[in-house]
């Protein structure tokens, strides 16, 4: 008996020896890639709106399943802005997110963003609760007591009256006092874009918004005056502006654009340069899912775009401007539709067909209403005669219907 515990004690000895030892080198590792991120070559820093804060003009997306060696490889190579949110992989993201900043030490050398997926019912005296609650499980999840700023996540034309609600104005102004947020925002790709914006330029407490902004849409004046107004708007405002889903379909018509390829342009890091060339637009957000995305990426941030990019990639938006639904016009086409949401139901089909989200479709298209899946011919072929866009709108929304019921 006295040799069995012997030998426990030399065991749990020697454990404790190793795992000491595995502890310093990971000490020393961590310190080592916290001298990396201080030297690491800079992307490019914009001031973001009314925050006044500098970031750097590329973001990192994480509604895709993170690994930490990409996150830890990404602020290595000097990207500073994180884009979350506790709907992300289920709070998955958030989760890695927090284990990566919190062993490497490295949460104050970036701004953090994460956002409310859980506010569709908060506004008046209890939109305080929804809040709280649910930031302080984000904050948990990211092992931090604190955001640079918090989102309404998503906001729909339908929950732009919360934006003038004076119970979600105290509720973010209360987060603010209390240290856990620097600044409030919203994301949106709803087809009542101009109306929210709009509403963001007049409420004034909105400091930064993400929306949907591609090389279809940038400078726009020929299809696309009253997102310019808008935009206009909240630049003038000093609203922080932020893009998102900046491909605009760049990768979705393979046919179109080997001819394009042959001529050797990249196509996705021209639609991403498309952008910073818009200056109102001050950050990028970008799903970077491969090391060669993520040096593409801050190589675009970089350069300015070559003047064959810029012609090469105005051919595509003008030789594909019918088959990419540009969703800030899905009033017309759902007016025709009874009841079928048809700008809504193209983006889960992007997200099947594009982005690989395969599961993460299914579940979006099957979780709406059955009205929004009855594809009736005649209601069809209405909606396709009223797509300003000429979009094969029949095809289209019974492809999505076939691969994701």
């Amino acid at each position: 008996m006295e040799g069995c515990n012997g030998a426990r004690g030399g065991n749990r000895r020697r454990f404790m020896q190793t795992t000491a030892a595995a502890g310093a080198a990971l000490a020393s590792a961590n310190t080592l890639f916290a001298d990396d991120v201080k030297a690491a070559p800079a992307v490019p820093l914009v001031t973001l709106g009314k925050t006044g804060q500098k970031v750097t003009k590329l973001g990192m997306g994480t509604s895709w399943a993170l690994s930490p060696s990409f996150v830890q490889r990404a602020i290595a190579a000097g990207v500073r802005y994180i884009d979350t949110s506790e709907s992300y992989e289920n709070t998955v993201a958030e989760k890695v997110l927090g284990e990566v900043l919190d062993r490497t030490g490295t949460r104050k050398d970036v701004y953090l963003v994460t956002k409310n997926a859980g506010f569709r019912n908060a506004k008046g005296p209890g939109a305080s609760k929804v809040f709280e609650e649910h930031l302080e499980a984000s904050l948990g999840r990211l092992k931090t007591d604190y955001v640079d700023a918090y989102y309404l996540h998503g906001i729909t034309g339908a929950q732009v009256g919360l934006l003038s609600d004076p119970g979600v104005i105290a509720a973010f102004a209360a987060l603010k006092k209390a240290g856990k947020i620097k600044f409030a925002g919203l994301s949106c790709h709803d087809a009542q874009l101009v109306e929210i914006l709009d509403e963001v330029a007049k409420v004034g407490w909105i400091d930064q918004v993400m929306i949907k902004y591609n090389f279809r849409d940038v400078g726009g004046k020929d299809k696309h005056d009253e997102l310019q107004r808008v935009i206009d708007k909240c630049s003038k405002a000093n609203v922080g502006l932020v893009a998102m889903k900046t491909q605009g379909g760049a990768v979705n018509f393979p046919d179109k654009m080997k001819a394009l390829t042959d001529k050797g342009f990249k196509k996705e890091v021209a639609a991403i340069k498309s952008v910073w060339q818009d200056t109102r637009m001050q950050v990028v957000v970008s799903e970077m899912t491969t090391f060669s995305d993520l040096r593409e990426n801050i190589a675009a941030s970089k350069d300015e775009m070559t003047q064959k990019e810029a012609r090469l990639l105005e051919e595509h938006r003008k030789a594909t401007a019918n088959l990419y639904c540009h969703g800030d016009c899905a009033k017309l086409c759902e007016s025709a539709s009874r009841g079928v949401p048809v700008s809504t139901v193209l983006r889960y089909l992007r997200y099947y067909e594009v982005y690989g989200k395969r599961e993460a479709a299914r579940v979006l298209y099957q979780a709406l209403p059955n009205i929004s899946r009855q594809l009736v011919d005649a209601n069809l072929l209405a909606a396709e005669a009223a797509c300003p866009h000429g979009l094969p709108v029949v095809s289209l929304l019974k492809q999505a219907d076939k691969r994701m019921s």
